[in-house]
């Protein structure tokens, strides 16, 4: 696997990289699109839910075309990437440019944008820490063309700051994060959301080579349907708690649309037509985090879809540590539609 970090040309600094006609390229897009967020929807071999909410078997045995969705043989980058793509410092003058990975669909993973947000506003801010991010996808993207990021400082105090980073590409716009941070302070008051329940820890979850997640990934079914439990855990990287959020944030993004389409595909409620494939984007999420979080452990995302309707889904979770600990929730509204093959 060569280059899987993209940047077309050498530009303030960065070295340059041929752009090659990989899975990735717009050439060889799969019928499960991305738009707008480019979400990192698919793998065939994973989150895949029964009636139940439990795990099943692939959406080939649902009447689906084989290539509806991608298939899980395919591995854009390693752990490697994904942690270069997060070098960011907070010392250059905007807009500064970003280094991106190779995506299925040929769009700037929502994923990664996320995680590049709250890392780099920690080091713009680095006497603080991400409270929330939230960031909305409006515009379509490749992952193959230069991608610059703006920064708006709204407000920078001894407790709080707040910041908009817009990632643009040829001047357009294809994300907005804006990002809240703020000074760590002793409690004042404290209660905890008590500890998910069943919990059976990732011993007992399945374990799945998910090849947008390059680390160690473990699946449970979730407790109500359309839910799935996700545990995972990061060994070698660093004890920086910026990365940590960013990486946490990176992982948050996938699972909901693609669990919800996989899910209906097994109930059959969910049918391609002759020429029809499944458009699945990111449109907007919201990541708060509550404590520190060592994603060098196992720790449990929790994630559940409430709702699914009119060409959109909702989606929403916890992450806790092993030992139950909430540490960070998030939300995200998404696409989902069958379009034309063009």
């Amino acid at each position: 696997m060569k280059d899987p970090l993209v940047a077309p040309e050498t530009r303030h600094g960065l070295p340059g990289h041929a752009a090659r006609r990989g899975p990735g390229h717009p050439e060889q897009r799969a019928r499960l699109g991305g738009a707008v967020g480019a979400s990192t929807a698919g793998a065939r071999d994973t989150a895949i839910a029964g009636p139940d909410g439990g795990l099943a078997g692939p959406p080939a045995q649902t009447g689906l075309p084989p290539d509806a969705f991608p298939g899980a043989e395919f591995e854009p980058f390693g752990l490697d990437d994904v942690l270069a793509v997060l070098d960011l410092a907070g010392d250059a003058t905007p807009p500064l440019p970003v280094r991106t990975l190779r995506s299925l669909h040929g769009g700037v993973l929502a994923a990664q944008q996320l995680a590049q947000q709250i890392v780099l506003a920690e080091r713009l801010a680095p006497s603080k820490s991400t409270q929330t991010l939230h960031t909305v996808f409006p515009n379509p993207s490749r992952w193959d063309a230069p991608l610059d990021v703006d920064v708006e400082w709204l407000q920078s105090g001894r407790t709080f700051a707040n910041l908009a980073l817009t990632f643009r590409q040829a001047g357009r716009a294809i994300s907005r994060g804006d990002v809240l941070l703020g000074a760590d302070e002793p409690d004042f008051v404290r209660h905890e959301a008590t500890p998910p329940a069943p919990i059976d820890g990732p011993a007992a979850a399945r374990p799945v080579d998910y090849p947008l997640l390059p680390w160690e990934v473990r699946l449970a079914p979730g407790p109500r349907p359309y839910s799935l439990d996700v545990w995972q855990r990061i060994p070698g990287v660093s004890a920086d708690p910026a990365l940590a959020r960013g990486l946490l944030a990176f992982a948050s993004e996938p699972w909901t649309g693609h669990h919800v389409a996989n899910s209906h595909v097994q109930r059959g409620t969910a049918t391609l037509a002759p020429g029809e494939r499944l458009a699945a984007a990111v449109l907007a999420e919201t990541v708060t985090f509550v404590e520190d979080l060592d994603v060098r452990e196992w720790h449990l995302l929790r994630v559940e879809s409430p709702h699914a309707g009119r060409g959109r889904y909702l989606g929403h979770g916890r992450v806790h540590t092993a030992d139950g600990r909430l540490c960070a929730v998030f939300e995200c509204l998404g696409m989902l539609r069958a379009t034309a093959i063009t």
